[in-house]
């Protein structure tokens, strides 16, 4: 990790960006290994499927967990390898663990990281969402209008109005909005919300 101290290691969650020019994958499993030798703990791996774990000497005797298969221990550390959106749903009622997120080239995981405020761990940057206390009042009624799963014309039209506040407010975020959802909703219903994130960025 750029700038890379103690303190950091014992602190908060990493995010490992994917990169087009150079694979990072090998400085996630390094730091994930860092930390949880820095905290005592122990170390989960999370991964889509456990054949992509299992081949690499680092994780011989860890706990490996697939999106299919196994639950993770909460407390300790996370170790999230490529992870997709439905091995991410296995991390989102962890309370007392630390999150090593490795991402790949999809799905993208920034509004997970930033919502999260982990440490960018190539920049040393720690991520934040913007968020204030009315922000967050307004995404948890988006995700409220979303009980149904934003199909219905009353829940768009009342998204819609919840998504200009937002932007008005200059808090909104793409990225952090459909993580919110995803963390508090799962995948359900998340096509519809895009195409309502969609609509609205149009009707600026």
């Amino acid at each position: 990790m750029a700038n890379d101290t103690s303190e950091h290691l014992r602190s908060g969650h990493f995010y490992v960006p994917w990169s087009n020019e150079e694979d990072r994958t090998t400085l996630g499993k390094a730091l994930a290994l860092d930390v949880a030798e820095a905290r005592g703990e122990p170390l989960t791996v999370l991964t889509a499927l456990k054949s992509d774990a299992e081949e690499h000497d680092e994780f011989k005797g860890l706990t490996i967990v697939s999106e299919r298969d196994g639950v993770i221990p909460d407390g300790g550390v996370v170790l999230a390898w490529c992870p997709t959106l439905k091995a991410m749903e296995k991390t989102y009622q962890l309370r007392a663990s630390t999150l090593v997120v490795v991402e790949w080239s999809s799905p993208r995981l920034s509004g997970w990281a930033k919502l999260n405020d982990a440490r960018n761990a190539v920049t040393s940057e720690l991520m934040t969402s913007g968020l204030r206390n009315d922000g967050r009042q307004l995404l948890h009624e988006i995700v409220q209008e979303g009980y149904r799963g934003w199909h219905d014309s009353i829940a768009y039209r009342r998204t819609e109005a919840l998504i200009s506040d937002l932007r008005k407010l200059g808090q909104y975020d793409r990225s952090v909005v459909l993580a919110y959802a995803r963390q508090a909703r799962g995948r359900r219903g998340i096509g519809n919300l895009k195409r309502v994130l969609d609509a609205a960025a149009t009707a600026e």
